[in-house]
C-alpha cells in the first residue's frame, strides 16, 4: 500500500514539472539574455546608420537642386549661374535650375533660402553687391560669413569703365578732367542702389575727386539703353556685358578697371594701372552658398561637383566667353574667408560715402 502511494506521489511531481515548463533562468543568466539582445539590436542599428550615411553620400543629388539668382534673368550673375547649372546637371544626372528672386539688394533671395528645408537641395548665388546689402537695408538683418555655409567660389568679374559714344573723351586721364572742368554736370547709371556699377561709381569719385550724379534704375538694361543713346554718361560694367557691348560698337570702353592684366574678350582696352591710375581695384567675385545646417556630405558633394565642372575646359571657355574669370581648385574654407574680407571691405566702402537705401 505504501509503494503505490509513493509511486503516485511520484508521478504527480512529474506531471507537475511538465506542466510548468523547463526551470526558470537564474536573474543572472536573465540579465545576461537581455544585454545580448540589446547589444543586437545597438549593432543593428549602428550598421544601418552607417549605411544611410553612405547612401546619402554617394547618393548627392538625389532629386533636382533648385539654386536662387537675387538678380533678373539676363543679368551677369544670371547668366553664369546658368552655364554652371547646365554642367552640373550634365555632370551629376540630376536637375540644377535657376529661380531667379530679385530685389532689395538681395535680402528677398536670402529669406527664400532660409524658408527651404537645410537638406542639401537649395542653395543661393552669393555675389559682391549681396554681402553689402546688410549695410544698405536696414532691414536685412544677415552676416554673410557667419549665417550661411559656403560651397565654393567660381568666377571673377571685372569692371570696365565705359562712356557714351557721344562723350568726347578717349582714356581715363579725359574722363577725369572733363568732370572736373564742369561739375555736377555729367551722370552715371546703375541697376540700383548697393550694385556694382554704384559701388565702383562712387568709388571713382572719392577716389579721383570727381563730382557725377547717379542714376539708378530698377534694372541695369535700362540704364545701359540710356547710357547708348547718350541720356547718361559714363558706367561701370562688369565684363561679362561690356565684353559684348563694346564689341558691338554700342558703348566705348576706356579702361579695365579692376585687373593687372588685359581681359582675353578686350585685348585692345588698356588697364586703369597701364595708364597711371593704380590700385582701383573694383572686381567682384560669385559662388554658391547653402544655408548653415546643411548636412556636411551635402555641402562637400557641390563642392566636389564644382570643382569637377571648373576644371573642365568647356566650362571655362563658355564662363570666359561671357566675360568671367573661371576660379580653379575652389574651397569651402577659401570662399568663407572671401566672403568675410569683402563684406569688410565694402560695408566700410559704404560707410565712406554715405550709401544707403532707407
Amino acid at each position: 500500500m505504501r509503494k503505490t502511494t509513493c509511486r503516485a506521489r511520484g508521478g504527480l511531481r512529474k506531471s507537475r514539472q511538465r506542466l510548468a515548463g523547463p526551470p526558470r533562468k537564474t536573474t543572472v543568466q536573465a540579465k545576461e539574455t537581455s544585454m545580448t539582445f540589446t547589444f543586437g539590436k545597438l549593432a543593428l542599428a549602428a550598421t544601418l546608420g552607417l549605411a544611410a550615411i553612405g547612401a546619402q553620400a554617394e547618393t548627392w543629388p538625389a532629386r533636382p537642386v533648385r539654386i536662387i539668382v537675387p538678380y533678373n534673368a539676363g543679368t551677369p550673375p544670371d547668366i553664369s549661374s546658368r552655364i554652371i547649372a547646365q554642367k552640373l546637371t550634365v555632370k551629376l544626372g540630376q536637375t540644377f535650375y535657376v529661380d531667379n528672386k530679385p530685389g532689395a539688394s538681395g535680402s528677398l533671395a536670402a529669406g527664400d533660402l532660409d524658408r527651404y528645408p537645410a537638406d542639401g537641395y537649395t542653395a543661393m548665388t552669393l555675389l559682391t553687391p549681396v554681402v553689402v546689402g546688410p549695410a544698405l537695408l536696414s532691414s536685412f538683418k544677415k552676416d554673410f560669413a557667419r549665417d550661411y555655409a559656403p560651397v565654393g567660389q567660381y568666377d571673377w568679374t571685372y569692371s570696365v569703365l565705359v562712356v557714351s559714344p557721344s562723350l568726347p573723351v578717349h582714356d581715363v586721364k579725359g574722363l577725369i578732367e572733363l568732370l572736373r572742368a564742369k561739375p555736377d554736370t555729367y551722370s552715371f547709371p546703375s541697376g540700383g542702389y548697393g550694385t556694382p556699377a554704384h559701388l565702383a561709381g562712387e568709388l571713382f569719385k572719392q577716389r579721383y575727386g570727381v563730382t557725377a550724379t547717379h542714376v539708378p534704375y530698377n534694372q541695369f538694361t535700362a540704364g545701359l539703353a540710356d547710357l547708348v543713346a547718350g541720356r547718361v554718361n559714363f558706367m561701370f560694367l562688369t565684363s561679362t556685358v561690356a565684353t559684348a557691348q563694346v564689341q558691338g560698337g554700342k558703348v566705348k570702353a576706356l579702361a579695365i578697371a579692376s585687373r593687372d592684366s588685359r581681359l582675353p574678350g578686350l585685348p585692345d582696352v588698356p588697364t586703369m594701372e597701364e595708364q597711371g591710375f593704380k590700385g582701383f581695384d573694383v572686381r567682384n567675385w560669385d559662388g554658391f552658398v547653402m544655408r548653415k545646417e546643411t548636412p556636411k556630405d551635402a555641402v562637400a558633394g557641390f563642392t566636389r561637383a564644382l570643382n569637377q565642372i571648373l576644371a573642365d575646359p568647356e566650362t571655362r571657355k563658355a564662363l570666359a566667353d561671357a566675360g568671367a574669370d573661371p576660379v580653379a581648385n575652389t574651397t569651402a574654407e577659401q570662399f568663407g574667408a572671401l566672403i568675410a574680407s569683402e563684406q569688410a571691405r565694402l560695408t566700410d566702402l559704404v560707410r565712406q560715402t554715405a550709401i544707403k537705401i532707407d
